[in-house]
C-alpha cells in the first residue's frame, strides 16, 4: 500500500470569514443602509396627525392687579379651565354649556382671549378678566 503524504490543504467546503464577507459585501451594504435609514427615520419627529394634540396654544398665563390665572385648554373635554396660578386652584370651566366651541387652542392678546375649535373654523375672543364673549368681526 502505497500511502502518500499530502501537505494540507483547504477545501471549498472550509468556512472561510474573508469568503464569507466578500460575499456578503453587496447585500450587507444594502443591508446597513437599510437599517440606518431605518433608525435615522424612527428619530424624525412625528407630524400633528387629528388624533394627537398639539400642547402649542394650551396655555396662557394671564395676570393683572387683581388676578393672576393660568388658563388651560383640557384636552379630553375641550373645554376652557381657569385656574388660580398661586395655589393651582380650579376655578371655572368654560365648555359648550357657555357657548365655546370644543376648545383646541387658546392665545392671549392685551386682555382678550382667542379661543379656536378643533378645525380652526370657529374663533371666539373672551373679554379678560370677565371671561364675556366679546363681538368679533373678522372683515
Amino acid at each position: 500500500m502505497n500511502t502518500q503524504t499530502v501537505p494540507w490543504q483547504r477545501s471549498r467546503a472550509t468556512w472561510s470569514p474573508g469568503l464569507v464577507l466578500r460575499k456578503l459585501r453587496g447585500p450587507g451594504l444594502i443591508l446597513l443602509a437599510a437599517l440606518s435609514l431605518g433608525l435615522s427615520w424612527s428619530w424624525l419627529p412625528a407630524s400633528a396627525g387629528a388624533d394627537e394634540t398639539d400642547p402649542v396654544g394650551q396655555l396662557v398665563h394671564w395676570r393683572d392687579a387683581a388676578h393672576d390665572w393660568l388658563l388651560v385648554v383640557d384636552p379630553e373635554t375641550r373645554e376652557l379651565v381657569v385656574y388660580d396660578a398661586n395655589n393651582g386652584r380650579p376655578l371655572e370651566r368654560l365648555g359648550a354649556d357657555d357657548g365655546l366651541p370644543e376648545v383646541d387652542s387658546i392665545a392671549q392678546s392685551g386682555s382678550l382671549l382667542l379661543v379656536t375649535d378643533r378645525q380652526h373654523a370657529e374663533v371666539r375672543l373672551l373679554k379678560l378678566p370677565q371671561l364675556q364673549q366679546v363681538a368679533f368681526d373678522p372683515r
